[in-house]
This record gives structure tokens, sequence and C-alpha cells, in this order.
């Protein structure tokens, strides 16, 4: 696989954004978007080009079929989503569809397979963690992940996030009752709030409305991530986001900001902002309002993404700067544990967690 680079992600997102280049490296783009997970989602956007006979054949051939078995594998997870909501409305369980489940649900038919995902995010509230897991376990799923009970650090009230599999689905269900990141965002309730109930197959499933939606996604990324310290780029949340933000008009920016704190909260959601401005069309953002440390993470994603060997000395750096920020660097919310060796173990190992290897669908 050859070493990708800034110019390739302008150009994948030029395609992405319906735009394509003068000049494209096809190989490279290609590339970048199965690296990426943006690959169903190139093959969308190369279908709805106007100038067919600028792309070549053996192109449009691999885009399409990609495309075809993507469409296919999300029909499937579409069943299963329906099925796990079925299962827990018949006990009483409104849950909520977040990340690619929400935008799997609002999909319209011709376009169901222009979004990879690799699993189903289900919320319920905390109370209810327990009877949604033995409901889903009732039609056959298995428990590949669980903490247990009061996982959460420096709370009981909550519990890790559970994952059930059964062997012949086409992906997993990730079961919540918190999202991950500031604790200004750890009541659930805030998801019903900012949400529309809306029906599914019979039964009924909350879908976050496009401002929470762009929120949870950036929640996700820069905190339980961690790309901002890592200085990674998620395309696929990114094309979502700007996705969203157009089909909705326009995103109001100044609030979304001012539900972060000042300094690195605030730092991580203006980065990821700027982010979002110089690889997609997105209207107006705040972007002379962001401070110096947000263009520092721009400029660092912009040379990484072609120099990984920088990638662990510029996160160093990156904790450093934000050293004086340290109790809000918690992806949990802030709350420690009672004891402080038990407090202590898990600084450490999320220290560590900082500089582990690149996941999949990060550039």
């Amino acid at each position: 696989m050859k070493r990708s680079s800034y110019r390739d992600l302008l150009a994948l997102a030029s395609c992405l954004d319906g735009r394509l280049p003068d000049e494209i490296d096809w190989d490279a783009v290609i590339d970048l978007a199965n690296k990426t997970m943006t690959i169903p989602s190139l093959a969308l956007a190369v279908a709805r080009f106007a100038r067919q006979n600028d792309i070549p054949e053996e192109v449009r051939t691999y885009l399409a079929a990609i495309y075809q078995r993507n469409s296919q594998r999300n029909s499937r997870l579409n069943s299963q989503l329906e099925e796990a909501v079925s299962c827990l409305n018949d006990i009483g369980i409104e849950p909520v569809a977040m990340k690619g489940a929400a935008i799997l649900v609002a999909q319209r038919q011709e376009e169901i397979g222009a979004r990879m995902l690799t699993d189903l995010d289900i919320f319920v509230r905390p109370a209810e963690m327990a009877r949604a897991i033995g409901a889903l376990q009732s039609v056959g799923y298995e428990t590949r992940e669980d903490a247990g009970v009061g996982s959460w650090p420096g709370n009981p009230k909550f519990r890790l996030p559970v994952v059930l599999a059964r062997p012949a689905d086409a992906g997993s269900i990730d079961l919540h009752c918190r999202l991950k990141g500031p604790t200004s965002f750890s009541d659930i309730e805030w998801l019903y709030r900012n949400g529309s109930r809306v029906a599914l197959a019979g039964g009924h499933v909350y879908i976050p409305s496009p401002f929470a939606q762009v929120v949870c996604l950036m929640l996700h990324d820069q905190f339980q991530d961690g790309d901002y310290w890592r200085g990674l780029v998620d395309l696929r949340h990114l094309l979502d986001i700007a996705n969203i933000a157009r089909s909705t008009g326009e995103i109001q920016w100044e609030v979304l900001r001012s539900l972060f704190s000042a300094g690195y909260e605030r730092n991580a959601i203006d980065t990821q902002i700027l982010t979002i401005s110089a690889l997609f069309n997105i209207g107006s953002t705040p972007t002379p309002l962001f401070g110096k440390a947000a263009h520092f993470q721009l400029w660092r994603r912009k040379i990484q993404i072609e120099r990984q060997y920088l990638r662990a000395s510029l996160t160093l750096l990156t904790l450093l700067t934000e050293l004086l920020h340290y109790p809000s660097w918690d992806r949990f919310g802030g709350e420690p544990h009672s004891s402080r060796r038990q407090e202590t173990k898990r600084k450490l190992r999320e220290l560590r967690r900082i500089f582990r290897p690149v996941a999949p669908g990060k550039a």
C-alpha cells in the first residue's frame, strides 16, 4: 500500500463532495478510500458524475461492484436493526440509534449502500441495560465484550459498552448507556430531548436530531477515540457531518462550540470544524474565532498523513500543550475511582492507549 498524501486526501474529499478534480490519481484515491472506509461513498459519488467518460471503465466497474456488495450488507444490517428495536420495544424499551445506525434508518433505499458500517450502535438508559442485554440474548445474541455492572470509571450508575453478536449476522451490536466524553454529556436524556421518535418496522426508535448527530460524531472521534491527541482524521465521520450540514442548510456551529468548555474541549471541537471546512464545502463556519491550537492541529493533520513517523512526537507535544487542562482529558467524564491505586492504573492505561496503533478507518 503506497503512502497517502494530503493531496490524495483533498482529491478524495473533492470526489466525495461531488467535485471531480481536473487531475486525479485513481489508484491513490481508491487506496485511500479503502483505508478510510469511504469506498462505497466514493462509488455513489462517481456514479453521480455527469462526465462519466472522464472516469476509467475499470474504476467505474470496480466501484459499482463495491457499492452493490455494501448495499446487500447494509440491507442485512437494517433488518438486524429492525429486529433488535422490535425486541427491545417488546419489553418497554425505546432505544436510540446512533452514528451509522441512525444514518441507515434515514437513508433512502436507492442510497442504502453509500455508508460503510462496522457495527450497530444502540443506546438505552442506564437502568435498562440489564434487561436490554437479556432481551437480545433471548433472540440468539451472545455477549462478546462486557466489563460488567458498575464498570464505568468512578460512577457505578453506568457500565462500559456491551458488544453482542450472532455468527450469521452482518455486524455486531454495541449497546451503550452513556456518551463518552465531557461530563456535561453524561445524561443520556440529552439524546432523547434532542431526538425524535420514528417508526421502524412496526416498532419505534429514537433518532438524534441532525445537530445532536454532529455533536455525537465529534464526541466519538475527538474524545472517545482520541483523534485530537493523535492527529488522526476519520474521513467517514467527517463526510457524515458534511452531509448533515448540507442537508439541514447550516449547522449552528457557535451553539455547538458553546457546549464545550474553553481549553482542551473547545480546541478539540474547533480542530474538527476546521478540518471539515478544509475538506468539504459546508457553508460558513466561525473559523476566524479559532485559536492557535486548532490551526496547529490542522497543520499537524496535513503533514502527519504522509509522515506517520511524526505521530508519537506530535502527540506528546499536544499532551504537553494541553497540560493546564489536564482535568478535562478524561473520556469518561472526569469522575475518578474511589481507590487512588485503581485510578492511577487507569490513568496510565489511558495514557498508553493514546499511543496505540492506528485503528482501521483512520488516516
